[in-house]
Order: C-alpha cells, then structure tokens, then sequence
C-alpha cells in the first residue's frame, strides 16, 4: 500500500527564483533530488527510482547521469586485476 508524504518547508523568495519558478515545480525539484540522493546512497535501486519518478529506465539513467551519479561502480584493486590479466594474456599469445 502507498503513503503520501506531505511536508513544508518555508523557502526564502530569492531561493525559491533560482530552483524554480513557481511550488509546483519546486516541489518536483524537491522529489527529484530526494530520489537521486536516496539512488545515490544505495538506498533504493535505478529502477526503483525511475519508478518513483514515472520515468523509464533509460531516461532515469540519463538524469543519473546529468547528476553525475555513477553508474558504472569497480571494487577497489578492480583495475589492477585487470591489467595483470591483459598483460598476462599479452605474454601467452605474443604481442
């Protein structure tokens, strides 16, 4: 079952300009940027998010992307492993 999250937040007039020009859109910008944070800590997942927003997958990505959020991730020594296993492969079969 879904819950409707309701909150206010008084916004100074010079800020409200630069986010957006009226509440509506702020309030968009507001969810967007709750989402994005929430994909961004691992809180939820792409999809989930893209779901949250009434977005397709791939339109999400882009956002993410727009937002600088990675979507690619490599676990630390990821590169190293790889390397050795080019080299290694360059060794065996010559250059």
């Amino acid at each position: 079952m879904d819950h409707k999250v309701r909150f206010e937040w008084e916004l100074p007039e010079s800020l409200l300009g630069l986010i957006a020009q009226d509440e509506a859109k702020v309030a968009e910008e507001v969810k967007r940027a709750a989402v994005l944070d929430w994909v961004r800590m691992k809180k939820i997942s792409w999809r989930k998010g893209a779901e949250l927003l009434d977005m397709t997958y791939r339109v999400f990505l882009a956002l993410m992307a727009e937002h600088k959020i990675p979507t690619l991730e490599y676990r630390e020594g990821w590169l190293e492993k790889e390397l050795a296993a080019f080299e290694k492969g360059q060794e065996e079969h010559g250059p």
